[in-house]
């Protein structure tokens, strides 16, 4: 299970918190109109210029850019990441540590006029190996100014679109590790406000656990370009059940120093198996973070999730303070420790803590 929650970390996606420097909309800074993945040569200077403590134009390039970006094929997009993680935890009857190399995954692609097809290779399994698979990939179509369309493997979006795979809204609600989907998917982007449509169908062997088919809708408004705030829906069924979702979310970047992150998810699931069995589930967020000089940021984190309203025994709680640091182009580094307490194994708090260093070609 530990093995499990610490691989659920490992997704590469966007950077939400440079909404404090008036970027609304990801795809300014990524290839993938919902944000993450490959970044744009525009993304990769941003990185450089306010990202990072230290670093040039050049060394946020592909490889550090050690191949000549002036030379390099502007229709050919690349990216990859390594992510690895050290945990702790602790309570009245258990100690332990684990290190876990949770990413290894080259991306790339090409752009040919209105399209681009992009996909990402490899993973890291528990026997310690890289599998040759094909994680996600999708073909992308710019089909106006404003209008994309996608189709491949991937998780559609939903709420906010964050590396962190853990949070209630993300994992539980299965948008966490190994969740892409075979999607279909169409953004509207402008100047106030975003949408995003999607169908998709889960995948056997998925972390969904259950071949769904759902449909989703996000929309999103931009607010004296440093506010976004959404709304999201889903309506998924599967074999065993029915279940609809409904989200808000928010990035407010207060100042270019302090930011926040918050989302407030509702579930309600109907068994197909038994009349009776009906749940209403709450899983919330929030992160605060604050810029103490370029690139090193202090955070404070709380979560809370109720699976089901009516048992008591279905919550969990936690809250803590951590470290943000993106010392140079392609690094970062996040340390965290919190205070946590799942009720469905005791009513006792615990500590946990973790190290997560990510390193991104």
């Amino acid at each position: 299970m530990l093995l499990l929650l610490l691989l659920s970390l490992i997704k590469a996606h966007a950077f939400p918190e440079m909404v404090r420097h008036h970027y609304v909309n990801c795809n300014a800074c990524h290839v993938s109109p919902a944000g993450g993945g490959a970044l744009t040569p525009y993304g990769r200077m941003t990185a450089s210029e306010l990202l990072s403590t230290w670093g040039s134009e050049r060394e946020a390039m592909f490889l550090h850019g050690l191949p000549n970006p002036d030379k390099w094929p502007e229709a050919v997009k690349m990216g990859g990441d390594f992510r690895a993680i050290q945990v702790h935890r602790e309570n009245r009857s258990l100690r332990e540590g684990r290190f876990v190399v949770m990413q290894t995954s080259l991306e790339g692609g090409v752009e040919l006029g209105p399209f681009t097809a992009m996909a990402s290779f490899g993973r890291p399994g528990r026997d310690r190996r890289i599998h040759p698979d094909f994680t996600r990939f999708y073909l992308l179509a710019n089909a106006t100014d404003q209008l994309q369309l996608r189709a491949g493997r991937f998780v559609p979006a939903y709420g906010l679109n964050v590396p962190h795979h853990t949070l209630p809204t993300r994992m539980a609600l299965g948008f966490g590790y190994e969740s892409e989907r075979d999607t279909l998917e169409a953004h509207w982007s402008g100047e106030q406000w975003h949408g995003a449509a999607s169908v998709s169908r889960s995948l056997p062997k998925s972390a969904v656990q259950e071949k769904e088919i759902a449909s989703s809708l996000q929309l999103e408004t931009f607010l004296l370009d440093s506010y976004r705030l959404g709304i999201s829906g889903w309506a998924g069924e599967s074999e065993k059940q029915k279940r609809v979702l409904a989200s808000v979310h928010g990035i407010l970047g207060f100042t270019p120093h302090f930011y926040a992150l918050a989302e407030l998810a509702l579930q309600n699931k109907r068994s197909k198996l038994a009349p009776s069995g009906r749940s209403t589930g709450v899983f919330q967020f929030a992160r605060l973070g604050y810029e103490v000089t370029k690139g090193l940021h202090l955070l404070a984190l709380e979560e809370f999730t109720k699976t089901n309203s009516l048992v008591p025994s279905s919550q969990s709680h936690s809250f803590g303070v951590g470290t943000l640091w993106y010392p140079r182009p392609h690094l970062e580094f996040e340390l965290t420790f919190s205070q946590r307490r799942n009720f469905q194994v005791s009513r006792e708090w615990e500590d946990y803590a973790y190290l997560l260093l990510h390193y991104y070609l």
